[in-house]
């Protein structure tokens, strides 16, 4: 869902092609059962939960008037958003046991989860710092403005680098140069980490 949502639904919204309202509850409902019944954590139900109220506030300020401070808003629980799932996924994926399909799309799942902690916190800079990024164009409370940064991150994470949107300011581009070394690290460390755990589960049968 949450690919569907980034690489689908996003675009689609921002081109005004699609009113995503539904399928985004859909999505918070899913990701807070899905939380709970892989961690156990309240914490991270909770952590989900304000992040779901956060959006929630922000489409109904959107509603009513249009602001940069809404835009604060998605970028934050989107970050929250990212975290837990960061974390949650990564004691599974990386924790003892078998390697099975499931800890397989948990580590896809946790690709993803980079990739939006970094839109999320490409998004604080640019507004903080409005000529942070060059090509991004101008930051309205907009959906084009998430379709954009989503891009961006995936191209940095992947270390594409089309050239299209370059970050500028010294932050923008710290925190890209650290996005691209964990797209480089984590596709390593995941496959090492997931044979290691393969021989030990042969070694065990």
């Amino acid at each position: 869902m949450l690919a569907i949502l980034m690489f689908v639904v996003a675009p689609l919204q921002a081109m005004g092609l699609l009113a995503a309202h539904h399928f985004g509850i859909a999505f918070a409902l899913v990701l807070i059962v899905a939380v709970f019944a892989v961690s156990g954590s309240l914490i991270a139900v909770a952590a989900t939960l304000v992040a779901v109220a956060m959006i929630f506030v922000a489409t109904v300020l959107r509603l009513r008037q249009p602001s940069l401070f809404d835009v604060y808003l998605d970028a934050g629980a989107w970050m929250m958003t990212g975290l837990t799932l960061g974390i949650v996924v990564t004691r599974a994926v990386f924790a003892p046991g078998r390697v099975t399909l499931h800890r397989v799309i948990g580590a896809v799942l946790l690709y993803l989860s980079i990739a939006l902690s970094f839109m999320a916190l490409f998004c604080f800079v640019a507004l903080t710092m409005p000529d942070a990024f060059s090509g991004l164009g101008p930051l309205q409370d907009n959906l084009a403005l998430a379709s954009k940064l989503i891009y961006f991150s995936f191209v940095t994470l992947t270390s594409v680098g089309y050239g299209d949107i370059i970050p500028v300011h010294p932050l923008a581009r710290s925190l890209a140069n650290i996005e691209a070394i964990i797209g480089q690290l984590y596709p390593a460390t995941l496959l090492a980490r997931l044979v290691t755990l393969e021989l030990e589960g042969r070694h065990g049968r």
